[in-house]
Parts: C-alpha cells; structure tokens; sequence
C-alpha cells in the first residue's frame, strides 16, 4: 500500500510517496518518490499514488517479469494447473463428467448465494441434476437454473470478450427473473453494495465499456492469466455497467478469462465473501487488480489440491 512520508532537514519538509514491494518469498524492495516540499491535499495524493501505483507495477514487471503476482505463486498454480489436467485426462468419461457437474453445482450455489439466493447446496444440487424445485423464491430457483445455462455458455463459446457476448451473458442469467433490464446496459447510475467507491454514471457507461475492451485485449497479451482474470472482474465491477447482476457476471468473465487461457476455473465460497468483497474495495483504493489477483492464487491453490486428492 502507498503511504506518504515527511523527512525533515532541518526547518524544510520534504515529501515522498513510499511502497514495500515483495519481489520474491522473503525478498522485498522499497519504491520512494519524492513529490516536493509542500503537504499535498488528499486528492491530490490519491492522484499522485495512483499514478506511482502504476509505475511500481510497471517496475515489479522488469524485476519479476509479473505485474501483479511473485514468481513463486506463478510457478505453484501452473504446477497445479499442470497437474490437475494430466489427472483429469486419466479419468473416465462418467468420472469427469461427476466432476463438471460438481463444479456447477457449487459454483451456481457460492455465487448466487454471495447476493442472497437462500438456496442451499443440496437445494441447488436436486434443482440441476433432478429437476426437483424447493420450496423456497421462485427468483432464487429460475436464477440457480439459468446461472448453469450461462456457465455452460462461457466453457462453450469461442467468441471473443464483447459487448455482444456481455449482453448475450447478462440475457441468460435474468431474462426469467428481471425481463427489463435483462441483457441491457444501465440506465440508471447504480452502487456497488457495501463498497464506498463510485461506479460509471449510466451516461459514460458506453464510452468506457469501449475502453474496458481494448484494455482487455491488450492486457491479453502482457498478464498471467490469473491477473488478467483479476483484472477483468476488478474492472468490470469498478464499471458496474448493469443495472443489477454485476458481480454474477464478473465471476463469470474471470472464469471466461481462465478457461480461455487454459486455466481451471475459481469457485469463490460465499463464506470467503468478506475477503472478496475486501479485495475488490482495495484494487480500487489502490488503483490495481493485485489484491484480487493475490486472493484468486489462494483460491485456486485450495480447490486444485484438494481436487488433485480425488
């Protein structure tokens, strides 16, 4: 995190922007910059570490080769990734299927339950696999049913991140239980639950979707995968370009991110959701997908090695 520091030189104050930055397990290194001898305001400071964060990322990268991860977490999960896929392969087809059908099972579960379905997992799991509906809201059913339509449609597609495959996304998942606003972009300014930033007001909401997507494409080609799954949920939750639904469809385009990269996909458990939400509040206090990106390493870790005991 960067924080401001005065040094004294006799009656002259000077004034620097500070970070400890790991570069390796154990290793770290100290970022300074000094921007000048008067206290700047808030604002301003927030501006000048943002614009340092950026540069400290750019740095990381030449001395780590990584802008968000160490090397030592990128060698661990693509040792797991790598392990868990030659494991996989060995399976018989009735196994991998159990498997899949697992995976959605408590992905549909984890990621309605973090916005309130009152579905359990069992409930969710005789819904999908039997067809046998609770007793419980007709919105928490059809949304359960049409989340396993919209993660099959992201491990199926082949089209690249649009507008056109958002709204196709945003269409499956609500077109049962909110048909207004189902597969649009807002229209209405909107807030992220719990979160003390602010997302895009409606009226920009084109214009920097337009750049979310360029950003996207170009970030393809300079992150790890599981950064670039950070970012693309961070960002897309920063945008909050739906009216409601956002965070379903972030967790979705950062499993779009992995499985196009040839990564697993990440289940976050909604009792992990205070951490989430953490992470998601400081990528935006700090201007930087590292928080979640540091999280979803964790996460894949977890699930990958306990997947790889099976």
């Amino acid at each position: 995190m960067v924080y401001l520091v005065e040094s004294k030189r006799g009656s002259k104050s000077y004034f620097y922007l500070v970070e400890n930055v790991a570069l390796s397990k154990g290793t770290r290194k100290q970022f300074r910059k000094y921007i000048g001898n008067a206290r700047p305001s808030q604002q301003k400071t927030e501006i000048l570490s943002a614009e340092f964060k950026k540069e400290i990322e750019n740095e990381k990268h030449l001395l780590t080769g990584y802008h968000y991860l160490l090397p030592d977490e990128v060698k661990r999960v693509g040792q797991i990734n790598s392990e868990f896929g030659k494991r996989f392969a060995k399976l018989n087809e009735t196994e991998k299927g159990q498997f899949e059908r697992n995976f959605v099972n408590v992905f549909v579960y984890n990621s309605n339950s973090i916005e309130g379905s009152t579905l359990t997992p069992r409930e969710v799991e005789l819904l999908l696999e039997e067809n046998i509906s609770p007793n419980k809201s007709l919105e928490d059913v059809l949304e359960a049913k049409n989340a396993e339509k919209a993660l099959i449609f992201i491990k199926e597609t082949k089209d690249d991140l649009s507008s056109e495959l958002l709204h196709r996304l945003h269409e499956i998942y609500f077109k049962d239980t909110k048909p207004f606003i189902a597969g649009k972009f807002k229209t209405k300014d909107n807030l992220v639950r719990g979160a003390t930033f602010q997302t895009t007001p409606a009226a920009y909401v084109l214009a920097d979707m337009k750049n979310y997507f360029t950003e996207y494409e170009e970030l393809s080609k300079k992150y790890h995968p599981l950064e670039h799954a950070a970012w693309a949920h961070w960002k897309l939750e920063k945008i909050h370009p739906f009216q409601d639904g956002n965070g379903r469809i972030g967790r979705l385009v950062m499993n779009y991110t992995l499985k196009k990269n040839n990564y697993q996909m990440i289940d976050i458990k909604t009792k992990e959701k205070k951490n989430y939400f953490r992470a998601l509040q400081k990528c935006d206090d700090e201007n930087t997908g590292e928080p979640l990106a540091k999280l979803l390493v964790k996460r894949f870790e977890k699930q990958y090695r306990n997947a790889l005991k099976i």
